[in-house]
């Protein structure tokens, strides 16, 4: 599953970046616990080289770039959370430390993967471009790979506490609990996130 580690990953070629994606989602719907939906998260995010993570990067801030101001401004301090959770998942994963005890909800687990390697595909265009797309599987695919560690190994939420939305609308936390303003407006697309994010739907909106 995890040949040719030191390759690009985005040099892949498609049939390869299938199997990869398949593989892993296999290999994921199999866990049960924690420490080994931990583990064969790191050993494909591994498999992403610097090279990799600086493209995935780059889209990040080109998204960023074209947003207006002034939600720009606001937004920007929370746009590289992707990777600030990536960074966060590695610094327990390479030295093994990582929650314990069995994954907490194995129906919502499984649902979150099955759809996956579809997703991933779904309105991916050819291009002359020799640079990968922003749309690449294998972008789509790092993205799910970080945010099941932060849900559902961690207990985390997709958005960072603060985060804002366009009309001043932000996720906040009262006690123990984080509220976030579209939570159940999501339920529509069953992919997004919201769909599976410990965070509750905030009362005031």
């Amino acid at each position: 599953m995890y040949d040719n580690l030191s390759m690009d990953i985005f040099s892949r070629s498609a049939s390869s970046s299938k199997t990869f994606i398949e593989d892993t989602v296999t290999a994921l719907l199999s866990a049960e616990t924690n420490q080994a939906a931990a583990e064969i998260i790191g050993r494909a995010l591994s498999a992403y080289t610097v090279f990799d993570l600086q493209y995935i990067g780059g889209y990040l801030k080109r998204e960023v770039d074209r947003l207006p101001d002034p939600y720009r401004r606001l937004y920007k301090p929370y746009c590289m959370d992707l990777f600030d959770q990536y960074h966060a998942f590695m610094q327990e994963y390479r030295p093994g430390i990582v929650c314990s005890g069995p994954l907490p909800d194995l129906g919502l687990w499984k649902k979150y993967w099955e759809p996956v390697p579809e997703h991933c595909f779904q309105d991916a265009a050819r291009s002359e471009n020799i640079l990968p797309p922003q749309d690449h599987p294998l972008a789509k695919f790092f993205y799910r790979l970080v945010f099941a560690y932060v849900m559902f190994v961690k207990g985390g939420c997709g958005h960072p506490i603060g985060m804002p939305f366009p009309g001043g609308l932000r996720i906040r936390q009262a006690g123990d609990i984080v509220y976030c303003p579209i939570r159940d407006r999501e339920k529509d697309l069953p992919l997004a996130l919201c769909n599976y994010c410990p965070a509750k739907q905030d009362p005031e909106y």
